[in-house]
């Protein structure tokens, strides 16, 4: 019975599984192929981080405006402006600009199909309803994780027990057609197993709507919202990076142990927050900040210190699955590895089972066929 529901669901579930299973692995490769930020060869202190985004703007696409700002972090980086649409979180473009001289030293439209992949693989374009049926489907998946292991664990009892435990887990030189096939299934599913059981599992917890409000995750208000009262003294057209350098001075004063990671941007300044590594938490864990010019006051946000354990494990659960590991280096390298082999094994367990599928039905076909031939004798047809 485990069998049947094992190989039935994989079969209704071939196509999104693949899809799943195709799209992760292009979201983790794509990126590590899209060209990285030019070398600098002038050294010097820095510009500001006002001067270095008033010249990106020079580069910028029509109507759009500064989202992030991500500062030279070694002799020799170029500071990196992203842009996008006003009131979206996703950049189109990024502009590469020297930051000793201010002065744009490359630009980069980010392909729209990226944005298209990332959510193809979220919730296949089955909107109002692709989240929870992603979410369903990574259930479904757990549990073939589940069946796959114990369909694998039953006939390897004895094989371990005779000494024979290499069978269990390798697959043999001399397997050929239907059995190649079988064993490759199996024996790469036992070796991927508990990677695609966390997957497919922390995938459900992402994709269900209803996951984060379990976990204690709320939707944030909108930043800015304490400004909103003095949007009419100020100017319209006041740029959302004015007043950044005040802002990087107090936090530069304030919290000399932060490491600066990124500056959110928006319309206006209120709108800006820094994302800062704190060594008490690490890089896994940024902290977030906001200064209000008007109080001189910096203040946390979001402190990693302060979240609940719910809060912490969902945060952990989003960051590998997607496999944005900051450190360690060798650990989040590793990491990246193999979920990126979990998602081409998931194609190749898609791709497998109708292969095996088929073999069978077309091995069944010619043993019934075999059948017929041998009992149509000369005598049984009247001759």
């Amino acid at each position: 019975m485990l069998r049947k529901i094992h190989r039935w669901v994989g079969l209704f579930l071939m196509l999104p599984l693949a899809l799943q299973g195709l799209t992760g692995t292009l979201l983790i490769i794509i990126p590590l192929l899209l060209p990285g930020p030019p070398h600098i060869s002038d050294t010097g202190p820095q510009a500001g981080a006002e001067a270095i985004i008033a010249a990106s703007r020079a580069s910028a696409p029509p109507a759009m405006i500064p989202l992030r700002y991500n500062p030279a972090t070694h002799p020799g980086d170029s500071a990196l402006v992203t842009y996008g649409p006003p009131g979206e979180r996703h950049p189109t473009s990024e502009v590469f600009v020297n930051p000793v001289h201010p002065a744009v030293i490359g630009t980069y439209v980010i392909p729209s199909w990226l944005r298209f992949l990332h959510n193809l693989h979220a919730d296949l374009f089955l909107l109002p309803y692709g989240q929870s049926a992603t979410g369903m489907m990574g259930l479904l998946l757990s549990g073939m994780a589940i069946t796959g292991l114990i369909l694998w664990w039953r006939p390897g009892v004895a094989l371990w027990k005779a000494g024979k435990w290499r069978r269990a887990i390798l697959i043999s030189p001399r397997a050929r057609g239907l059995r190649l096939w079988r064993e490759a299934h199996v024996t790469i599913g036992f070796w991927l197993s508990s990677m695609l059981l966390f997957l497919a599992l922390s995938g459900s917890v992402l994709a269900f709507p209803f996951a984060r409000p379990l976990f204690g995750i709320h939707r944030p208000a909108p930043t800015g919202h304490h400004g909103h009262h003095m949007e009419g003294a100020r100017d319209e057209q006041e740029p959302g990076e004015q007043g950044l350098d005040t802002a990087l001075a107090a936090l530069k004063a304030r919290m000399p142990e932060a490491r600066l990671l990124l500056v959110q941007m928006g319309e206006h300044p209120e709108q800006q927050s820094f994302d800062v590594v704190l060594p008490a938490y690490g890089a896994n864990h940024p902290a977030t900040v906001q200064y209000d010019p008007q109080t001189d006051v910096l203040r946390i946000s979001r402190d990693p210190g302060q979240q609940r354990t719910g809060e912490r494990s969902f945060q952990w659960l989003h960051t590998l699955h997607e496999a944005r590991l900051a450190s360690p280096a060798p650990v989040a390298l590793a990491w990246k590895g193999a979920v990126l082999v979990t998602g081409m094994g998931l194609v190749f367990f898609s791709l497998s089972g109708v292969v095996m599928w088929t073999l069978r039905r077309r091995n069944a076909t010619q043993r019934t066929a075999q059948r017929g031939d041998r009992g149509m004798t000369p005598s049984s047809s009247g001759m």
